[in-house]
């Protein structure tokens, strides 16, 4: 500014005659009133637009680093925003006709929605966070009839299994109330109160209360109290709906590649998992957990906030990103000491994930259209709300590259291994003819046909035994289950297993003509 008015009139004049002197300084006159005026618009237009705030500049760095990582995870359709101060001040989208107005399906972010209609029952009386659960439902009960509370189930303690949660998201004909009965054959794990089970059926089971407690199916309890008070205009509680409006569909990983898969219509789990929303109305929801208040109208109440917020018990480290501790229906924890209050969703070809910083009234809000168990969507969360939180800006990772590179030369190694062992069978059919007129059929055909056999058997009992001890399935976990987490892995030891055993099936096969062989062509005694 001051080299623009500074100009003519700070330049020294030559010597001159008075009338040219004169006539000098009424143009000196001049351009001081020109350059004065000018200059003042100048400042005036200048100062209709403010340099960006600290804050504005952070939430930028944050969106400018989740793009780039997605794009590094080779994430293509996704959308993102950052909020502050209940507004969205920066937001973006990859993807071709991506915005962040797109639905998605967003899994268990549909259980922090489930837990403010709760909420906003229990501040009208409806609901007591300390009633037994079959105060509401009187049927309820678990196989050892544990005295779980509505307190439990918003904060996954009720003692439920994780695997009682996951055995019919492959069955989406199955109506809520089926659900929730099904409980009733399952052992709960620990004392109802003491530990943290992640499990869906809790939060299917409350929503089966707010059903009984209002008479109305759950869809259209959440629309009318949750969705449209917050104004989540493009949220929906309808599959079909949400397709008709724009809903993306997602994709699994495949070694390397999205693998389409549709997301069918289950109304049965839309309290845990299938609610389809936006970022942009995702945004409407973090603005409520800031104070209990949408555009000024209270919500939830200031102590039923608090109580959301509140941890409730500890989860174990690195079963949710960033946070350590459960809440009702929200996971805490801090972020180089800020506190933290977040909740990720997982669906076989989704992943969500909202974040807030309470302290500096800040949030994100990643969604993709893409998940895999060896795929990792979260890191662009993650460091943008590091960002947020005030860190130095974490490397992009290309962690997908190196990944998929190992799978996919284990995926080769494996191939050419299978190949060869079954271009090898006729080889071994004829030895194990030779073997059988020398040794007799027992040792040259049943005994490695069944150890064929038993090599299969016992590689896939490890590998989906041991899958189902992990996720606390009383057995093997479904095929279908492992199919939607790793297909990719699941692909290749389904296919080890089945050369195995269709190699031990041809050896015994053969075995009877092998026998006959032997017998034809050994020695008849000399008498």
């Amino acid at each position: 500014m001051t080299r623009l008015a500074a100009s003519p009139e700070q330049r020294e004049a030559p010597p001159a005659a008075p009338r040219r002197a004169r006539s000098v300084w009424w143009v000196v006159l001049a351009v001081l009133l020109v350059s004065g005026t000018t200059t003042g618009l100048l400042t005036a237009t200048v100062q209709q637009v403010e340099p960006p705030t600290a804050a504005e500049n952070v939430d930028k760095r944050a969106v400018s680093f989740v793009e780039r990582q997605l794009q590094a995870a080779n994430a293509p359709d996704a959308a993102f925003a950052v909020v502050r101060d209940g507004e969205v001040t920066a937001s973006g989208a990859t993807g071709s006709g991506i915005t962040p107005d797109s639905p998605m399906l967003v899994g268990s972010l549909s259980k922090p929605v489930t837990s403010l209609a709760v909420m906003r029952l229990v501040d009208a009386g409806t609901i007591d966070l300390d009633a037994p659960v079959r105060e509401y439902l009187p049927w309820f009960t678990t196989a050892d009839s544990a005295d779980i509370r509505v307190r439990h189930l918003l904060e996954q303690t009720s003692g439920l299994p994780t695997s009682a949660g996951l055995g019919d998201l492959n069955t989406p004909e199955v109506s809520l109330e089926e659900r929730v009965r099904a409980v009733s054959e399952v052992a709960t794990v620990s004392e109802p109160g003491t530990r943290f089970h992640y499990c869906n059926k809790n939060f299917a089971t409350l929503g089966l209360i707010v059903e009984e407690v209002t008479g109305r199916d759950y869809a259209d309890h959440l629309q009318d109290e949750v969705l449209d008070p917050l104004e989540m205009a493009d949220t929906y509680t309808d599959m079909d709906r949400a397709r008709d409006n724009g809903m993306v569909e997602g994709a699994a990983v495949l070694f390397g590649a999205g693998l389409p898969r549709t997301a069918p219509a289950f109304p049965g789990a839309l309290p845990d998992g299938f609610l389809v929303t936006t970022a942009n109305d995702l945004a409407h929801l973090v603005q409520v957990q800031s104070d209990g208040t949408y555009e000024g109208k209270t919500v939830v109440s200031a102590a039923s906030l608090k109580a959301m917020h509140e941890p409730a018990v500890g989860t174990g480290d690195g079963v949710f990103p960033i946070t350590d501790r459960y809440a009702l229906g929200w996971g805490t924890g801090t972020l180089d000491g800020n506190p933290v209050v977040a909740h990720d969703g997982d669906h076989f070809a989704y992943h969500a994930d909202v974040g807030m910083l309470p302290e500096q009234k800040a949030g994100l809000i990643v969604l993709t259209a893409r998940n895999g168990q060896l795929y990792d969507p979260a890191e662009a969360y993650e460091g943008g709300m590091a960002v947020l939180a005030g860190l130095p800006e974490p490397p992009v990772e290309y962690a997908f590259l190196s990944t998929y590179l190992t799978i996919n030369t284990i995926g080769a190694i494996t191939v050419v291994i299978l190949a060869a062992t079954l271009a090898r069978i006729p080889l071994r059919l004829r030895r194990a003819r030779e073997r059988s007129a020398r040794d007799g059929a027992w040792r040259a055909v049943l005994l490695p046909g069944l150890a064929w056999l038993a090599g299969g058997v016992a590689l896939y009992a490890g590998v989906f035994f041991g899958l189902g001890m992990t996720m606390d399935f009383i057995g093997p976990m479904p095929v279908a289950t492992a199919f939607d987490s790793a297909p990719d892995i699941t692909v290749l030891v389904l296919a080890a297993v089945g050369t195995l055993v269709l190699r031990g099936l041809i050896i015994l096969a053969a075995g009877p003509f092998m026998l006959s062989r032997s017998r034809a062509t050994r020695p008849t005694p000399t008498p």
